[in-house]
């Protein structure tokens, strides 16, 4: 049978013969030819015509093999609107920034005229507010405590408490680094200014650099399932990301496997019908430890993997419902050529194993800078060898505040969603003051970093947390150094390549909280770092030396200089590094979801200034002696 990239060079060859047949007939005759049957015929011709280049630009792009006629042609025109789309809208959004005061007021005043006859707009006052400058002189800066009231009112069903519209989902932050957070999403808030979708379609610029539109290859979205859960009121409850449910054909996990949602038959499973398709093109895996628990779940359980391929049955021992079991059965086909293949290809090891197993794999989409970057390192010296990674956008429960900048290189910088939210900025120095000063967007200076804060859909002049420049606001601070994450993960990176060893996951934390848990490490202020580091090549626990842990802090003495000052006088201690065991930080997050039902496993990210004394007392209880 003719591969599908034949089956549609075929079809172009039909239509182009078609086209010629017509032109030349029309030509012959003309003169005998009626207004009508000209007009006809010219439609045909143009038909024709366009579906032959359709046809060939389909062949040209090599589809998967796996690819049948209706999800080929699915992704080749989502693709191809998607393309439009951004491209107008990226037009758009440049003009309109030549302007930006403009653009931040248009934004803003959509929002202040949309509630200002809400609870929370008469209690600050909207119907005041006819200009921008009235809002940045008259609305104050507000923490979550001054939202929770009106949303907490929202969620229990009553009516034009933070919005004038019913909401149709409540999305709850991770919680990983303290209590959730509940933000109120309505249809009207994120559809009636129309730019939602259009800056949803700006992260699709790194589809673009990342070539996923120059073929037409199977694209492998690696997402856990999400519970559907309802407040008493009717209102659908959980992540950001289970608000969105647009999962098309040609993904290469079938559409149920999406409604599992236990980790660990989820990523079986995943892995499972990526091995069946060696065609894969691109990943999406959203944060890097999705990405190792997907290679991981490979590594560890590829025997298993390979017989159900070969067999074309399903693990007996995954814990799925039988109603999904039965479905997933259905769709299992015997592929023994392909087990063989797999089983050749994983025995000379798993190194580089992800472009080994699938040589058409160009882009593996995550977010891989400030924290996570490590881990990402991690996963590009050994798993994910020669496959270039890339950020599509930056964003929280609260909104998405940044979209890839093309001209990038090194996936870490953004471009503002100027044309969706409002934006403030409170320089760093100013932070920790009562009332401290705000910047508009206008008088930010190169190269300063601020905390941001967020007009959007669901959050009015609303202190993120964020620090821009752009790393995540999480610090250590014993006396007054603010050791950003920026500057920890920074310090971090360089002993790790000092010393080479492979970083799977850390987080740091202050004495005090450490003490907590156990007997003091030292007496006096100082940093406990918790780290685990990846397995080596006999699958044995990477031990570091003393020596070596010290590395981790001779570097940051040297790097931070206000860090360096209060070490020179005694203020400061050296920092502690204990390494615990490998799987860790699994454990941390199990522990964190299991306590908390309304954080995510995809949505979880490991927090990397970690205060909570039990969940320190996890990672203290899994050291290594």
């Amino acid at each position: 049978m003719l591969s599908i990239g034949t089956q549609f060079l075929v079809v172009s060859q039909v239509f182009t013969a078609v086209t010629l047949y017509q032109v030349i007939n029309l030509y012959l005759n003309w003169k005998d030819t009626s207004a009508w049957q000209a007009v006809f015929m010219g439609l045909v011709v143009f038909f024709t015509g366009a579906g032959g280049l359709v046809t060939y630009d389909i062949y040209r792009k090599r589809p998967a093999k796996s690819h049948t006629w209706r999800t080929v042609l699915l992704q080749y025109t989502l693709t191809q609107i998607f393309r439009i789309i951004m491209y107008v809208s990226l037009r758009n959004f440049e003009t309109a920034s030549k302007n930006i005061s403009k653009m931040q007021e248009d934004a803003l005043m959509f929002y202040i005229r949309t509630l200002e006859n809400t609870e929370f707009g008469k209690k600050h006052n909207y119907s005041q507010m006819r200009t921008r400058e009235d809002f940045l002189k008259l609305h104050p800066v507000l923490s979550y405590a001054d939202l929770k009231p009106y949303i907490d009112k929202t969620v229990a069903g009553e009516k034009n408490q933070i919005t004038p519209f019913d909401p149709f989902y409540i999305a709850f932050t991770s919680g990983t680094t303290g209590k959730n957070k509940a933000f109120v999403y309505t249809n009207e808030m994120i559809a009636k200014p129309s730019k939602m979708f259009k800056n949803l379609l700006f992260t699709t610029l790194s589809f673009k650099k990342a070539g996923i539109w120059d073929h037409l290859k199977r694209y492998h979205e690696v997402r856990l399932g999400v519970k559907k859960n309802f407040t008493d009121s009717g209102i659908r409850t959980g992540p950001l990301s289970g608000m969105y449910d647009f999962f098309p054909s040609y993904l290469v996990s079938p559409r149920v496997v999406y409604d599992v949602t236990t980790e660990n038959e989820v990523h079986y499973l995943h892995v499972l019908f990526a091995l069946k398709d060696p065609d894969i093109g691109a990943f999406n895996f959203s944060f890097p430890s999705v990405a190792t628990r997907f290679c991981q779940t490979l590594e560890h359980q590829w025997p298993q993997l390979c017989d159900d391929i070969e067999h074309g049955t399903l693990n007996t021992d995954l814990d799925i419902p039988t109603d999904i079991r039965e479905k997933l059965q259905t769709i299992m086909k015997a592929d023994p050529k392909r087990a063989v293949e797999v089983r050749r290809i994983i025995r000379q090891g798993f190194d580089g194993i992800v472009r080994r197993l699938w040589p058409e794999c160009n882009a593996a989409l995550m977010l891989s800078s400030g924290s996570l970057l490590p881990e990402a390192e991690g996963l590009k010296k050994y798993y994910m060898k020669d496959v270039p990674f890339y950020n599509h956008l930056h964003g929280a429960t609260e909104g998405f505040f940044g979209f890839c900048d093309p001209a990038d290189n090194s996936q870490t910088r953004f471009i503002m969603t100027t044309s969706l939210n409002h934006f403030d900025f409170i320089p760093v120095e100013e932070t920790d003051k009562p009332s401290p000063g705000v910047v508009p967007i206008e008088e930010v200076q190169i190269g300063q970093c601020y905390e941001l804060v967020i007009t959007t859909a669901v959050a009015m002049r609303y202190r993120q947390g964020d620090v821009v420049k752009i790393v995540l606001g999480q610090m250590l601070n014993l006396f007054w150094e603010k050791m950003t994450e920026g500057a920890f993960v920074h310090a971090l990176r360089g002993a790790a390549k000092h010393i080479d060893v492979d970083i799977v996951e850390y987080t740091a934390t202050e004495n005090v909280n450490f003490e907590a848990i156990a007997e003091p490490l030292q007496n006096g202020r100082h940093y406990v770092l918790f780290m685990e580091l990846s397995e080596n090549s006999n699958k044995d626990q990477a031990r570091m030396t003393t020596q070596q842990k010290q590395m981790f802090e001779d570097v940051l003495y040297q790097e931070h200089e206000v860090y360096k000052m209060l070490r020179d006088n005694g203020s400061i201690l050296p920092m502690k590094v204990i390494q615990v065991k490998t799987g860790a930080f699994n454990a941390l997050k199990d522990a964190v979801v299991k306590s908390n039902p309304r954080t995510s496993r995809l949505q979880y990210k490991t927090p990397r200034v970690l205060r909570a004394p039990d969940r320190l007392l996890v990672l203290w209880n899994s050291r290594l002696s």
